[in-house]
């Protein structure tokens, strides 16, 4: 930890870019949670089929189940931040605890979030034979391999579906050599080019610029990092329906001097519990593609 004591500044501060959680709309809203509050189910109901009438009887017997899933939730993340008040006044509030949560929930817990979610379904999908495919794109072949992996779920409607894109391959999509394009300029005076493709044949594209939370794995002993055995994802097909992203529980309590016995300090504190998963029936509505992974 180092705190720069200073007598007077400009009040700029030099933070690093990331972007904004991408995930929200994955997040599956009211899902009811068994009695020990961590736990949920889903049922699978499955019939026989029709068979052949013959008219001297009555109907043929057919047979249903339902069956049950149970799904338990295991990321249960927490920080804790100490401010020495001195430190606040000696450092002109650079280090008041609001800037602090700014900087951790914009830096760290946002972030997280969404590593957390991609590469979940990611490794899903790679368990899956025939659903993932590691290859290096190009211009020559980026626009029919987004639509071959987007063809097996139309089905489920294209606005249900989400496709989480590498800057690098959305790059390779706006120079796709698949594809003809014609480029107009009707106005007069200043314009603007927007070439970036948001939608291919009605599905949302959604391009992950911050590459450092979309890889496969992830070891999240303190924060997030990509592990030596992660890949980068080239994209990640989700539809929503085929998922289930559980908000649990969100708790920030900011403590001010004299609320607390751990000090004349601000006392920060965030705890977040979420999970993902993938409906079993339904895992076929996740597919990645993913970049070789280079060994050492």
């Amino acid at each position: 930890m180092a705190i720069n004591y200073i007598t007077k500044d400009g009040g700029i501060y030099d933070q690093r870019l990331v972007q904004d959680a991408i995930t929200q709309d994955l997040e599956t809203r009211d899902v009811k949670l068994l009695e020990n509050g961590k736990s949920f189910t889903l049922t699978t109901i499955s019939t026989s089929g029709y068979k052949q009438h013959t008219r001297n009887k009555g109907f043929n017997a057919g047979t249903y189940s339902n069956d049950k899933e149970v799904y338990t939730m295991a990321f249960d993340r927490d920080i804790e931040f100490y401010v020495d008040s001195m430190d606040v006044e000696e450092t002109n509030q650079d280090l008041a605890v609001a800037r602090i949560s700014n900087t951790f929930i914009t830096e760290q817990s946002a972030p997280e979030v969404d590593a957390y979610r991609f590469s979940t379904l990611a490794t899903k999908a790679l368990d899956e034979v025939g659903q993932n495919k590691e290859e290096t794109l190009t211009v020559d072949n980026v626009y029919s391999r987004l639509k071959a992996e987007i063809l097996p779920v139309r089905k489920y409607g294209a606005s249900n579906i989400i496709v989480y894109v590498s800057s690098e391959v959305m790059d390779l999509l706006e120079r796709s050599k698949e594809f003809t394009r014609n480029i107009t300029n009707q106005n007069v005076g200043q314009t603007a080019l927007e070439s970036r493709i948001t939608s291919l044949d009605g599905v949302v594209l959604k391009e992950v610029w911050d590459a450092d939370r979309f890889y496969t794995e992830f070891d999240f002993t303190d924060g997030f990092e990509p592990t030596d055995e992660a890949a980068e994802i080239n994209f990640l097909v989700v539809v929503k329906l085929a998922q289930i992203s559980v908000l649990r529980h969100n708790a920030i309590f900011l403590f001010a001097p004299g609320q607390h016995t751990q000090g004349d300090g601000w006392l920060y504190q965030n705890r977040l519990y979420h999970d993902t998963f993938v409906k079993e029936q339904q895992k076929e509505g996740v597919r990645v593609s993913v970049k070789p992974v280079v060994t050492p």
